[in-house]
């Protein structure tokens, strides 16, 4: 008759003991590093999937996927969270970066879906300066605004403008001005009349996405747009 645990010797039930502890560690030990590496290999396939879809990117987009276990997401064919970056192009040839979160991203018979998209496109202000002209400096004002410097024949205009958006189109609307280092009045004509043209019309935003507002930072100008219930392939 086999002896039960307590009758063995005690260095033998040590044994067995660290054996089994051993063997919990390594397991622990193991799944987040095979949970980590298939999330590795889940981001770089959805970042080929990507690039292949949209030709205009200048390099390889970076892809995040949020939540853990992601072993366990993955057989739901669900991601809590996907957050995509990309350096691109617009259809004029003008660099755009874009960041896109998306939420609830799930796998279905029909492809991908999101319940939520935000995304973010900023083009660089020496992008926009240079369809303004050779003349004219872009810059953040603060506040969300921006500041328009031209210099002729030695003599510097400076515009502090707000940005609007109306359907698919930026105009600027000032709100101060100097010249030559003296302020004048916003609504001069001559100001009017110079911002009138400087428009910029956006360009299609991928996934059917229109732009909701647009604003001013230290990296350029941002075109953000949200959309619910979205196909994303």
């Amino acid at each position: 008759m086999p002896a039960t645990p307590s009758e063995l010797p005690r260095p033998r039930r040590r044994r067995r003991l660290w054996i089994a502890v051993a063997a919990l560690a390594a397991v622990a030990v193991a799944l987040p590093a095979a949970d980590a590496l298939a999330r590795e290999r889940g981001e770089s396939r959805l970042a080929d999937r990507i690039a292949a879809r949209h030709q205009d990117l200048r390099s390889a987009p970076q892809v995040e996927i949020g939540g853990y276990p992601f072993l366990l997401d993955a057989a739901r064919g669900s991601h809590p969270e996907v957050r995509v970056t990309a350096d691109g192009r617009t259809p004029d040839g003008r660099p755009v970066k874009a960041a896109v979160d998306l939420k609830e991203v799930t796998q279905g018979p029909g492809g991908y879906s999101a319940t939520a998209v935000d995304a973010r496109f900023t083009v660089p202000f020496e992008a926009l300066a240079t369809q303004a002209g050779k003349s004219v400096r872009l810059s953040d004002a603060g506040d969300g605004q921006l500041r328009v410097e031209r210099s002729a024949f030695g003599i510097s205009a400076v515009v502090t403008a707000r940005l609007q958006l109306k359907d698919d189109t930026v105009t600027l609307q000032a709100t101060k001005a100097t010249l030559a280092g003296r302020p004048i009045d916003p609504a001069n004509p001559l100001i009017t009349e110079a911002l009138a043209g400087k428009r910029w019309e956006l360009p299609a935003l991928p996934l059917g996405l229109r732009a909701s507002e647009v604003s001013v930072g230290p990296d350029g100008v941002t075109a953000r747009a949200h959309g619910e219930g979205l196909a994303l392939s």
